[in-house]
């Protein structure tokens, strides 16, 4: 090999080096402000504020006044201090305590802020201390902040905040072998494709939520992790919430599950009113419902009293398919609320003995030999089967007028384990917290199961209404 040859090898060989030294100078530069995150976190979440606000599609001067707001500054509404471009990260650790964690692209901008904060009242004057800049944030939340990252926790108030404090800079200066980067939730936040994820560890949900899933045979899954992936598309903000097993028996239960439901037909929505508040569907086998159903104590002992008055059982077990529930509202009072169920049936050998039907409190009478009134107090009910279809509720026969918006979304309810729409126009929302600032722009509520475990929660909002641009003058 000549000398020209050589020169030209070894020139090739140093731009390789320097190309991979750059590539993971830069890879490391973009992700290090991470090495802070805890390792005892219990939940994450992760925003790209880049693709959130890309997606809100604002205008120059919408996000000029945005970030002028957030900024507190008329003169230069740019003067965050927070690099953006890296995804802020929140957090629960173990100790209770609650964090933020932000790249920094400029440290004296992040401190320029922090006093514009302090001249409003909400925040205390930044101080040096570690070889970082300190500051208290609405008196219960320090943060400190050098030029590559910046840490928020809280909350916490007088001595709490100095042992806080140790906490702090001792996740800012520890390795990332010690930090949170390796854990499972950061693998899956990570992986997560939506501009907000958010993974939760079931130690820190409320009873309300695993109690549920105890009742449903779903104690093993409960103890896993659940991810929550929130996206928006204009007039639709679109909330997925997918449980993540801790072991096989999870799995197992999950796939119970996914088994006992079946994917819908959809062919009950010909059987749907025009106006309703609600309608849910599922695909089950009546044997399968039955042994469910009584599984649960308060369930079981609502199927006992009414085999006293009809063949409850034996009704449930000759389903075979779709089972339907709508709830109609016409005028808005809880009073005046209206149900009727229906569902595909494999047989009518239930209704045999249906003339022995009914006792001395509740009396059952043959409208025909397929139709039958129950005499209940100041609420008549009737059940009738059709073309192999039960239908039970307040009024004689099934519906037929067909729902207008069942038939467009028949797609996304076919092939589904799980579907239920909302129309949030006709229900009356005003006792529920925050009504009156989130839910007066949507218009309707679906959720969908597309298999165990995996559940979209869908918000329509009128069309034209860019959703995330309508969130952030909430949040301003």
């Amino acid at each position: 090999m000549n000398s020209k040859s050589k020169v030209l090898l070894l020139s090739i060989l140093v731009v390789a080096v320097a190309s991979v030294g750059v590539y993971f100078f830069l890879r490391s530069s973009s992700t290090a402000y991470l090495k802070a995150l805890p390792s005892n976190m219990v939940a994450l979440s992760r925003l790209d504020v880049k693709e959130f606000l890309d997606d809100a599609d604002l205008s120059q001067d919408e996000m000029r006044q945005l970030v002028k707001r957030l900024s507190a500054s008329a003169d230069d509404p740019s003067s965050f201090g927070i690099d953006f471009t890296c995804p802020l990260y929140g957090f629960a650790s173990q100790d209770g305590y609650f964090g933020v964690l932000a790249a920094v692209a400029q440290a004296d901008d992040v401190a320029s802020w922090c006093e514009r904060l302090r001249a409003e009242g909400h925040a205390s004057e930044v101080s040096k201390q570690r070889g970082y800049s300190w500051v208290v944030l609405e008196h219960q939340w320090l943060m400190a902040f050098d030029d590559e990252k910046a840490l928020a926790m809280g909350p916490a108030v007088g001595a709490a905040q100095e042992q806080l404090r140790t906490v702090i800079a001792r996740l800012l200066e520890q390795s990332r072998d010690d930090s949170g980067m390796d854990s499972e939730l950061y693998d899956v936040v990570s992986d997560a494709k939506s501009p907000w994820s958010a993974v939760v560890s079931s130690e820190i949900l409320p009873e309300e939520v695993l109690q549920p899933m105890r009742s449903m045979n779903l104690a093993s899954a409960a103890q896993g992790m659940y991810l929550f992936s929130l996206a928006a598309e204009r007039n639709e903000l679109d909330l997925d919430v997918e449980i993540i097993p801790a072991n096989e028996d999870g799995e197992a239960e999950l796939e119970y599950l996914n088994n006992l439901l079946r994917p819908i037909h959809g062919d009950l929505t010909d059987y749907a009113h025009g106006e309703n508040v609600l309608w849910m569907a599922a695909n089950l086998k009546g044997e399968s419902l039955l042994e469910l159903l009584r599984s649960h104590l308060a369930v079981r002992t609502v199927l006992v009293a009414l085999n006293f008055v009809i063949d409850a059982d034996r009704i449930l077990e000759s389903v075979d398919g779709d089972i339907a529930l709508e709830i109609e509202n016409g005028d808005g009072a809880l009073e005046n609320i209206k149900g009727s169920l229906t569902a595909q049936v494999a047989d009518t050998d239930f209704l045999s003995g249906a003339s022995k039907w009914g006792n001395k409190y509740v009396a059952v009478q043959a409208l025909s030999s397929t139709e039958y009134s129950l005499a209940l107090p100041d609420m008549p009910m009737f059940f009738s089967v059709k073309d192999n279809v039960f239908h039970l509720g307040s009024e004689r026969s099934l519906p037929t007028e067909g729902n207008a918006y069942l038939r467009a979304e028949s797609r996304n309810i076919k092939g589904a384990r799980f579907y239920a729409t909302i129309d949030l126009r006709a229900l009356s929302v005003e006792p529920l917290p925050y009504s009156s600032t989130l839910l007066k722009d949507f218009e309707r509520l679906n959720i969908k199961m597309e298999r165990a475990g995996k559940i979209f929660f869908t918000l329509n909002a009128p069309k034209g209404t860019n959703i995330l641009k309508e969130l952030l003058n909430i949040e301003l």
